[in-house]
Protein backbone atom coordinates (compact mmCIF):
# COMPACT_ATOMS: atom_id res chain seq x y z
CA UNK A 1 0.00 0.00 0.00
CA UNK A 2 1.40 3.48 -0.89
CA UNK A 3 2.23 5.61 2.17
CA UNK A 4 1.03 9.23 2.21
CA UNK A 5 3.54 9.64 4.66
CA UNK A 6 6.39 9.07 3.00
CA UNK A 7 5.20 10.36 -0.34
CA UNK A 8 4.08 14.02 1.10
CA UNK A 9 5.43 14.34 4.46
CA UNK A 10 9.06 13.56 3.42
CA UNK A 11 8.62 16.49 0.23
CA UNK A 12 9.19 18.88 2.70
CA UNK A 13 11.59 18.01 5.03
CA UNK A 14 14.20 15.61 5.37
CA UNK A 15 16.18 13.17 8.22
CA UNK A 16 19.44 13.29 9.64
CA UNK A 17 19.87 17.22 9.49
CA UNK A 18 18.58 20.15 11.32
CA UNK A 19 16.77 20.08 14.32
CA UNK A 20 16.78 17.44 16.90
CA UNK A 21 13.37 15.50 17.56
CA UNK A 22 11.83 12.06 19.60
CA UNK A 23 10.35 10.11 17.19
CA UNK A 24 7.31 8.33 19.00
CA UNK A 25 4.99 5.16 17.22
CA UNK A 26 2.28 3.20 19.41
CA UNK A 27 1.19 -0.36 18.52
CA UNK A 28 -1.25 0.40 15.53
CA UNK A 29 1.68 1.68 13.55
CA UNK A 30 0.75 5.82 14.01
CA UNK A 31 3.94 8.31 14.68
CA UNK A 32 4.65 11.58 15.73
CA UNK A 33 8.09 13.69 15.52
CA UNK A 34 7.99 15.96 18.72
CA UNK A 35 10.59 18.89 18.37
CA UNK A 36 13.08 18.73 21.60
CA UNK A 37 12.55 22.52 21.70
CA UNK A 38 9.20 23.60 23.46
CA UNK A 39 8.03 19.77 22.97
CA UNK A 40 5.29 21.00 25.81
CA UNK A 41 3.57 22.47 22.87
CA UNK A 42 3.92 20.26 20.43
CA UNK A 43 2.62 17.39 22.61
CA UNK A 44 -0.76 18.34 22.37
CA UNK A 45 -0.42 16.20 19.09
CA UNK A 46 -0.32 12.95 20.81
CA UNK A 47 -3.30 12.15 22.30
CA UNK A 48 -2.59 8.70 23.80
CA UNK A 49 -5.53 6.61 25.24
CA UNK A 50 -3.15 4.11 26.73
CA UNK A 51 -2.13 4.70 30.47
CA UNK A 52 1.29 3.62 28.94
CA UNK A 53 0.95 6.56 26.97
CA UNK A 54 -0.60 9.13 29.10
CA UNK A 55 2.50 8.36 31.38
CA UNK A 56 4.69 8.98 28.12
CA UNK A 57 2.92 12.49 28.59
CA UNK A 58 3.23 12.76 31.29
CA UNK A 59 7.25 12.18 32.17
CA UNK A 60 7.76 13.66 28.64
CA UNK A 61 9.96 16.58 29.52
CA UNK A 62 11.98 14.08 31.75
CA UNK A 63 12.47 11.06 29.43
CA UNK A 64 13.33 13.04 26.27
CA UNK A 65 16.83 13.10 27.71
CA UNK A 66 17.65 9.85 28.22
CA UNK A 67 18.41 7.82 25.12
CA UNK A 68 17.43 4.47 26.86
CA UNK A 69 14.02 5.01 28.52
CA UNK A 70 12.96 6.22 24.88
CA UNK A 71 14.70 2.55 23.56
CA UNK A 72 12.26 0.53 26.14
CA UNK A 73 8.79 3.04 25.11
CA UNK A 74 10.08 1.90 21.46
CA UNK A 75 10.81 5.98 20.55
CA UNK A 76 14.49 7.65 19.55
CA UNK A 77 16.08 10.69 18.84
CA UNK A 78 16.16 11.78 15.15
CA UNK A 79 16.37 15.03 13.16
CA UNK A 80 14.10 16.57 11.13
CA UNK A 81 14.92 19.68 9.01
CA UNK A 82 12.41 21.39 6.58
CA UNK A 83 13.05 23.01 2.94
CA UNK A 84 13.38 26.54 3.05
CA UNK A 85 10.46 26.56 0.37
CA UNK A 86 8.20 24.63 2.74
CA UNK A 87 9.19 27.23 5.28
CA UNK A 88 8.77 30.59 3.28
CA UNK A 89 4.99 29.29 2.49
CA UNK A 90 4.93 29.33 6.35
CA UNK A 91 6.54 32.83 7.43
CA UNK A 92 4.50 34.73 4.71
CA UNK A 93 0.77 33.14 5.44
CA UNK A 94 1.73 34.00 9.51
CA UNK A 95 3.71 37.08 9.00
CA UNK A 96 6.40 35.60 11.07
CA UNK A 97 9.50 33.43 11.31
CA UNK A 98 11.77 30.91 12.94
CA UNK A 99 8.73 28.39 13.52
CA UNK A 100 9.08 25.06 14.73
CA UNK A 101 6.78 22.21 13.47
CA UNK A 102 5.55 19.15 15.05
CA UNK A 103 4.27 16.46 13.01
CA UNK A 104 1.34 13.72 13.53
CA UNK A 105 2.33 11.49 10.48
CA UNK A 106 -1.42 10.35 10.52
CA UNK A 107 -3.36 6.71 10.77
CA UNK A 108 -1.67 3.81 8.41
CA UNK A 109 -4.08 3.54 5.28
CA UNK A 110 -4.67 4.55 1.71
CA UNK A 111 -6.16 7.96 3.50
CA UNK A 112 -3.09 8.66 5.60
CA UNK A 113 -2.80 12.43 5.77
CA UNK A 114 0.39 13.97 8.05
CA UNK A 115 -0.62 16.61 10.07
CA UNK A 116 1.71 19.56 11.23
CA UNK A 117 1.59 22.08 14.26
CA UNK A 118 3.42 25.13 13.15
CA UNK A 119 4.44 27.00 16.45
CA UNK A 120 6.39 30.17 17.72
CA UNK A 121 8.26 29.59 20.57
CA UNK A 122 4.98 28.33 23.12
CA UNK A 123 2.64 30.27 20.73
CA UNK A 124 0.60 27.85 18.34
CA UNK A 125 0.07 29.75 15.42
CA UNK A 126 -2.57 26.88 13.58
CA UNK A 127 -2.03 23.44 11.68
CA UNK A 128 -0.86 22.24 8.22
CA UNK A 129 -2.12 19.00 6.53
CA UNK A 130 -0.35 17.20 3.61
CA UNK A 131 -1.50 14.72 0.53
CA UNK A 132 -1.05 13.60 -2.42
CA UNK A 133 -4.57 11.17 -2.48
CA UNK A 134 -6.62 12.94 -4.80
CA UNK A 135 -9.61 11.45 -2.40
CA UNK A 136 -8.18 13.34 0.29
CA UNK A 137 -7.11 16.44 -1.44
CA UNK A 138 -11.22 16.62 -2.44
CA UNK A 139 -11.94 16.32 1.33
CA UNK A 140 -9.48 19.06 2.23
CA UNK A 141 -11.06 21.82 -0.73
CA UNK A 142 -14.36 20.57 0.49
CA UNK A 143 -13.75 21.44 4.53
CA UNK A 144 -11.85 24.76 3.41
CA UNK A 145 -15.36 25.68 1.69
CA UNK A 146 -17.25 24.47 4.63
CA UNK A 147 -15.32 26.52 7.21
CA UNK A 148 -15.90 29.18 4.80
CA UNK A 149 -19.76 28.94 5.16
CA UNK A 150 -19.63 28.20 8.90
CA UNK A 151 -17.99 31.21 9.08
CA UNK A 152 -20.60 33.23 7.09
CA UNK A 153 -23.25 31.81 9.76
CA UNK A 154 -21.69 33.16 12.68
CA UNK A 155 -20.40 29.55 13.89
CA UNK A 156 -16.73 30.92 14.83
CA UNK A 157 -15.33 28.05 16.91
CA UNK A 158 -13.88 26.00 14.22
CA UNK A 159 -10.57 27.06 12.01
CA UNK A 160 -10.14 29.98 9.91
CA UNK A 161 -8.85 28.26 6.39
CA UNK A 162 -5.94 30.22 5.55
CA UNK A 163 -4.37 28.49 2.39
CA UNK A 164 -5.68 25.82 0.35
CA UNK A 165 -3.72 24.80 -2.66
CA UNK A 166 -1.06 22.56 -4.17
CA UNK A 167 2.44 23.61 -3.17
CA UNK A 168 4.30 25.86 -6.01
CA UNK A 169 7.36 23.98 -5.64
CA UNK A 170 5.99 20.56 -5.45
CA UNK A 171 2.50 20.42 -7.30
CA UNK A 172 1.56 17.30 -6.74
CA UNK A 173 1.62 17.87 -2.89
CA UNK A 174 -1.35 19.80 -1.73
CA UNK A 175 -1.38 21.85 1.82
CA UNK A 176 -4.47 22.84 3.95
CA UNK A 177 -3.85 25.57 6.36
CA UNK A 178 -5.46 27.01 9.14
CA UNK A 179 -5.51 28.76 12.31
CA UNK A 180 -6.60 27.70 15.67
CA UNK A 181 -7.73 28.84 18.82
CA UNK A 182 -5.57 25.88 20.59
CA UNK A 183 -2.72 28.01 22.69
CA UNK A 184 -0.23 26.70 25.15
CA UNK A 185 -0.98 30.15 27.29
CA UNK A 186 -4.35 28.89 27.24
CA UNK A 187 -5.73 26.04 29.47
CA UNK A 188 -6.71 23.07 27.25
CA UNK A 189 -9.49 20.62 28.60
CA UNK A 190 -10.85 17.72 26.13
CA UNK A 191 -14.75 17.45 26.66
CA UNK A 192 -17.12 14.45 27.31
CA UNK A 193 -20.59 14.05 26.59
CA UNK A 194 -21.62 15.55 29.12
CA UNK A 195 -19.98 18.55 29.04
CA UNK A 196 -22.61 22.06 28.76
CA UNK A 197 -20.15 23.16 26.22
CA UNK A 198 -20.40 20.70 23.56
CA UNK A 199 -24.04 20.75 24.25
CA UNK A 200 -24.35 24.38 23.41
CA UNK A 201 -22.13 24.08 20.64
CA UNK A 202 -24.36 21.23 18.75
CA UNK A 203 -27.30 23.47 19.79
CA UNK A 204 -25.96 26.62 18.25
CA UNK A 205 -24.60 25.06 15.04
CA UNK A 206 -28.00 23.54 14.45
CA UNK A 207 -30.10 26.81 15.10
CA UNK A 208 -27.58 28.96 13.40
CA UNK A 209 -27.46 26.43 9.85
CA UNK A 210 -31.01 25.56 10.18
CA UNK A 211 -32.88 24.88 6.64
CA UNK A 212 -36.32 23.91 5.88
CA UNK A 213 -35.94 21.66 2.71
CA UNK A 214 -37.55 18.42 0.99
CA UNK A 215 -36.72 15.59 1.96
CA UNK A 216 -35.15 14.19 -0.95
CA UNK A 217 -33.13 17.11 -1.13
CA UNK A 218 -31.61 16.77 2.24
CA UNK A 219 -27.70 15.19 2.89
CA UNK A 220 -29.22 12.84 4.75
CA UNK A 221 -31.55 11.64 2.06
CA UNK A 222 -28.18 11.21 -0.03
CA UNK A 223 -26.76 9.10 2.59
CA UNK A 224 -29.12 7.14 3.24
CA UNK A 225 -29.32 6.24 -0.75
CA UNK A 226 -25.82 5.55 -0.32
CA UNK A 227 -26.54 2.85 2.42
CA UNK A 228 -28.99 0.98 0.66
CA UNK A 229 -26.85 0.64 -2.72
CA UNK A 230 -24.13 -0.71 -0.14
CA UNK A 231 -25.71 -3.10 2.56
CA UNK A 232 -25.06 -5.87 -0.45
CA UNK A 233 -21.34 -5.70 1.20
CA UNK A 234 -22.26 -6.44 4.52
CA UNK A 235 -21.53 -10.73 5.22
CA UNK A 236 -24.05 -10.64 8.55
CA UNK A 237 -27.68 -11.25 6.45
CA UNK A 238 -29.14 -10.25 9.96
CA UNK A 239 -27.22 -7.06 10.51
CA UNK A 240 -28.73 -6.34 6.53
CA UNK A 241 -32.15 -6.93 8.04
CA UNK A 242 -31.26 -4.59 10.94
CA UNK A 243 -30.30 -1.54 8.29
CA UNK A 244 -33.38 -2.54 5.89
CA UNK A 245 -35.75 -2.06 8.68
CA UNK A 246 -34.38 1.00 9.84
CA UNK A 247 -34.09 2.29 6.29
CA UNK A 248 -37.83 1.44 6.13
CA UNK A 249 -38.68 3.48 9.64
CA UNK A 250 -36.69 6.16 8.10
CA UNK A 251 -39.08 6.24 5.06
CA UNK A 252 -42.26 5.49 7.29
CA UNK A 253 -41.57 8.87 9.24
CA UNK A 254 -39.91 11.36 6.34
CA UNK A 255 -42.95 13.80 7.60
CA UNK A 256 -41.12 14.02 11.02
CA UNK A 257 -38.03 15.42 9.54
CA UNK A 258 -39.35 18.79 9.77
CA UNK A 259 -35.40 20.88 8.73
CA UNK A 260 -31.87 19.73 8.36
CA UNK A 261 -29.26 21.70 10.00
CA UNK A 262 -25.33 21.43 9.50
CA UNK A 263 -23.00 19.04 11.16
CA UNK A 264 -18.88 18.61 11.25
CA UNK A 265 -19.65 14.49 10.20
CA UNK A 266 -17.27 13.21 12.43
CA UNK A 267 -17.28 15.49 16.17
CA UNK A 268 -15.44 13.59 18.67
CA UNK A 269 -13.20 14.35 21.51
CA UNK A 270 -10.13 13.79 19.44
CA UNK A 271 -11.13 16.53 17.30
CA UNK A 272 -12.42 18.94 19.55
CA UNK A 273 -11.27 21.07 22.99
CA UNK A 274 -12.19 23.34 25.16
CA UNK A 275 -10.42 26.50 25.95
CA UNK A 276 -11.20 30.00 27.60
CA UNK A 277 -14.74 28.50 28.57
CA UNK A 278 -15.40 28.12 24.65
CA UNK A 279 -16.04 24.35 22.95
CA UNK A 280 -13.94 24.54 19.40
CA UNK A 281 -14.15 21.68 16.86
CA UNK A 282 -11.46 20.91 14.01
CA UNK A 283 -11.29 18.52 11.84
CA UNK A 284 -14.20 19.23 9.21
CA UNK A 285 -13.21 16.84 6.30
CA UNK A 286 -16.67 14.99 6.93
CA UNK A 287 -19.03 17.99 6.96
CA UNK A 288 -22.32 18.24 5.26
CA UNK A 289 -24.61 21.46 5.43
CA UNK A 290 -28.14 19.13 5.81
CA UNK A 291 -28.32 16.27 8.19
CA UNK A 292 -30.28 15.67 10.62
CA UNK A 293 -30.44 17.52 14.25
CA UNK A 294 -27.94 16.17 16.91
CA UNK A 295 -26.34 14.05 14.45
CA UNK A 296 -22.81 15.44 16.04
CA UNK A 297 -23.97 15.24 19.59
CA UNK A 298 -24.83 11.50 19.16
CA UNK A 299 -21.95 10.84 17.10
CA UNK A 300 -19.68 12.21 19.97
CA UNK A 301 -21.34 10.60 22.25
CA UNK A 302 -21.37 7.20 20.80
CA UNK A 303 -17.60 7.51 19.83
CA UNK A 304 -16.63 8.29 23.70
CA UNK A 305 -18.34 5.23 24.66
CA UNK A 306 -16.92 2.94 21.95
CA UNK A 307 -13.05 4.20 22.20
CA UNK A 308 -12.48 5.67 25.52
CA UNK A 309 -14.82 3.68 27.95
CA UNK A 310 -14.49 0.21 25.73
CA UNK A 311 -18.63 0.13 26.18
CA UNK A 312 -20.61 -2.52 24.82
CA UNK A 313 -23.60 -1.89 23.06
CA UNK A 314 -25.67 -2.55 26.48
CA UNK A 315 -23.81 -0.04 28.21
CA UNK A 316 -24.38 2.13 25.21
CA UNK A 317 -28.24 1.93 25.08
CA UNK A 318 -28.22 2.14 29.23
CA UNK A 319 -26.47 5.45 28.75
CA UNK A 320 -28.45 6.73 26.14
CA UNK A 321 -31.90 6.19 27.49
CA UNK A 322 -30.33 7.72 30.55
CA UNK A 323 -29.70 11.26 27.88
CA UNK A 324 -33.09 10.16 26.69
CA UNK A 325 -35.16 10.86 29.73
CA UNK A 326 -32.90 13.52 31.12
CA UNK A 327 -31.49 16.06 28.72
CA UNK A 328 -33.32 15.26 25.52
CA UNK A 329 -36.85 14.92 27.96
CA UNK A 330 -38.16 17.95 26.17
CA UNK A 331 -36.93 17.06 22.48
CA UNK A 332 -38.94 15.24 19.96
CA UNK A 333 -38.39 12.52 17.88
CA UNK A 334 -34.79 11.83 19.78
CA UNK A 335 -35.13 7.73 19.15
CA UNK A 336 -34.98 8.80 15.03
CA UNK A 337 -32.71 11.10 15.25
CA UNK A 338 -30.14 8.76 17.06
CA UNK A 339 -31.70 6.14 14.37
CA UNK A 340 -30.52 8.09 11.94
CA UNK A 341 -27.14 8.82 13.50
CA UNK A 342 -26.53 4.82 13.14
CA UNK A 343 -27.29 4.53 9.95
CA UNK A 344 -25.19 6.61 8.71
CA UNK A 345 -22.04 5.57 10.06
CA UNK A 346 -22.77 2.35 8.60
CA UNK A 347 -23.19 3.91 5.08
CA UNK A 348 -19.97 6.05 6.48
CA UNK A 349 -17.62 2.92 6.21
CA UNK A 350 -19.49 1.18 3.83
CA UNK A 351 -18.84 3.57 1.45
CA UNK A 352 -15.74 5.25 2.01
CA UNK A 353 -14.19 1.59 2.20
CA UNK A 354 -16.24 0.00 -0.24
CA UNK A 355 -16.75 -2.79 2.29
CA UNK A 356 -13.27 -3.72 2.98
CA UNK A 357 -13.11 -3.45 7.08
CA UNK A 358 -10.71 -4.03 9.51
CA UNK A 359 -11.77 -5.87 12.25
CA UNK A 360 -12.28 -2.72 15.04
CA UNK A 361 -15.02 -1.80 12.80
CA UNK A 362 -16.82 -5.11 12.14
CA UNK A 363 -16.65 -4.97 16.08
CA UNK A 364 -18.57 -1.62 15.84
CA UNK A 365 -20.80 -2.39 13.60
CA UNK A 366 -22.15 -5.08 15.70
CA UNK A 367 -22.61 -2.48 18.58
CA UNK A 368 -24.12 -0.38 16.12
CA UNK A 369 -26.44 -2.94 14.49
CA UNK A 370 -27.86 -3.85 18.46
CA UNK A 371 -28.29 -0.23 19.31
CA UNK A 372 -30.77 0.11 16.19
CA UNK A 373 -32.38 -2.68 17.31
CA UNK A 374 -33.33 -1.13 20.95
CA UNK A 375 -34.10 2.18 18.89
CA UNK A 376 -36.15 0.47 16.65
CA UNK A 377 -38.35 -0.69 19.52
CA UNK A 378 -38.29 2.51 20.96
CA UNK A 379 -39.87 4.18 17.72
CA UNK A 380 -41.93 1.52 16.79
CA UNK A 381 -43.83 1.50 20.56
CA UNK A 382 -43.71 5.66 20.15
CA UNK A 383 -45.69 4.97 16.88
Amino acid sequence: MKSVEHSALWTICEKDKGDKYVELQNSVGQRWYIPLRNSSVHLSLFQPSSIQGKIVVYLFEIIKHFPIILHIIHAKIVRLQFTKDFQDIIENIFKTNHCTFGVFCGSPGYHQKPTLLISKGKYILGYCKLTDNEYVKKLFQDENENLTYLHSKGIINVPTPLFCDHLPFRQSILAFIQSTNRNREKKVKIATYTNQKLIDFVKQTNTKTKVAIPFNDSDFSKSINNLEQHIHLLKDMDMKDTLKSGISMINENRDSFKYFCASHGDLTPWNSFIVQNGFFAFDLEYFKKSYTPWYDYFHFFTQEMLYNNHANAEQIYLKYKDLRSHFFLNQNNVDLFYLSYLLIIFEFYLNRDNGILNDRINECMEIWASLIKHILENVSKNN
